[in-house]
């Protein structure tokens, strides 16, 4: 959330976009759950929502809920940054680093979380997005990155990101199929997630905590990234969060053997530092 900006405006310019994005008569999420997902009190969630029912975006049904007008209505969204996809704001570069053992560095992104999409098409690469799976499932681990009870049903995405015709990235990331059901229901397909979460969603990704390993490669995954068994490359798993705190989503990431550094910006307080892996 952007420093200085009052609670409820966050909130209003946030369900704002989110309400842009939805389709006239589709239904807002019950207060509770918005409540818990910006951190605010009913007052406060209301506030928001009311501004928007005045400006005809929403309005309330008694004993129903709240939904979509079917009036296109125009308005700025606050703070919100744009929002990058891919490998959760880590950015490849060419060459390897050397890197052994375990470490995890924990990263704050002031307004935006750039991913590899982005990166690579500012530096003028063709890059393109192979969904491997996109289903629904129940994975203990996976919930609990994410907050979820055990059984939840979550949103499991598998894709392989190439530059190029090489691979470079292979993705598994976990969603909540409560609060993202458009990733499946749509057989989402983009090649930037996290522009699609932004626009259907409206979701800001601004923090990323990732741990980085080396692992080794055998089977179905040497197989893609076409290198031979034991060949050793950079595993991140990553916890992604929105400008409110709540997760969004859960990743593993693994990275091609020339592909093995990785950049990102670390934010303490007020000063911010580069650091490079």
């Amino acid at each position: 959330m952007a420093e200085g900006v009052p609670k409820y405006v966050a909130v209003r310019d946030n369900l704002r976009q989110r309400a842009q994005a939805m389709a006239p008569g589709e239904k807002l999420p019950a207060e509770p759950e918005l409540c818990e997902r910006y951190g605010v009190s009913r007052i406060t969630l209301r506030h928001a929502i009311g501004d928007l029912i005045q400006d005809g975006l929403l309005v309330r049904e008694q004993g129903r809920g709240t939904f979509r007008t079917d009036v296109a209505v125009g308005g700025v969204a606050g703070d919100a940054g744009t929002v990058g996809s891919g490998d959760v704001g880590m950015s490849g570069a060419g060459g390897a680093s050397g890197m052994g053992g375990r470490g995890g560095r924990r990263q704050t992104f002031g307004e935006t979380l750039l991913g590899f999409f982005r990166q690579q098409a500012r530096l003028g690469n063709v890059v393109s997005t192979k969904v491997i799976d996109n289903s629904l499932t129940h994975d203990a681990k996976a919930a609990a990155h994410l907050g979820l009870d055990a059984d939840a049903d979550l949103i499991r995405l598998e894709r392989l990101r190439l530059v190029g015709d090489a691979p470079r990235r292979h993705v598994v990331t976990f969603l909540s199929a409560a609060r993202f059901p458009k990733v499946h229901e749509e057989g989402y397909d983009a090649d930037s997630l996290y522009e699609y979460l932004e626009r259907t969603y409206a979701v800001n990704l601004v923090e990323n905590d990732a741990t980085v390993r080396v692992r080794v490669l055998d089977g179905r995954m040497a197989w893609h990234f076409g290198v031979p068994d034991g060949t050793p490359v950079l595993e991140v798993e990553s916890t992604v969060k929105d400008e409110f705190g709540a997760i969004i989503a859960w990743n593993v990431t693994l990275y091609s053997p020339d592909g093995g550094e990785i950049s990102f910006v670390e934010r303490t307080g007020r000063d911010a530092v580069s650091a490079r892996l």
